[in-house]
């Protein structure tokens, strides 16, 4: 599971290889239109980290326990709510 805040997460992914390049590329362009149509002029590095941020699931992740994530089930159901 790799969390992605800021340009400096996909950076640093990109750097270790920690997923697939193409992938990566793809986050970096969401994460791009995101930083576009939610940048605060006042602030020097846009950051996900208020508005939520950018998880990538790896396979073998528990999609079961995304608590951490405010992706946990809300109603009781064996399904997380996306």
């Amino acid at each position: 599971m790799k969390i992605i805040k800021t340009k400096r997460d996909l950076v640093m992914l990109h750097r270790v290889g920690a997923l697939p390049a193409a992938l990566l590329d793809q986050v970096e362009d969401y994460f791009n239109q995101l930083s576009v149509e939610l940048e605060d002029e006042f602030e020097i590095d846009f950051c996900l980290g208020a508005q939520g941020y950018i998880v990538v699931l790896k396979a073998g992740d528990n999609v079961r326990d995304l608590g951490n994530f405010r992706l946990s089930r809300e109603d009781g159901s064996k399904e997380p709510n996306f």
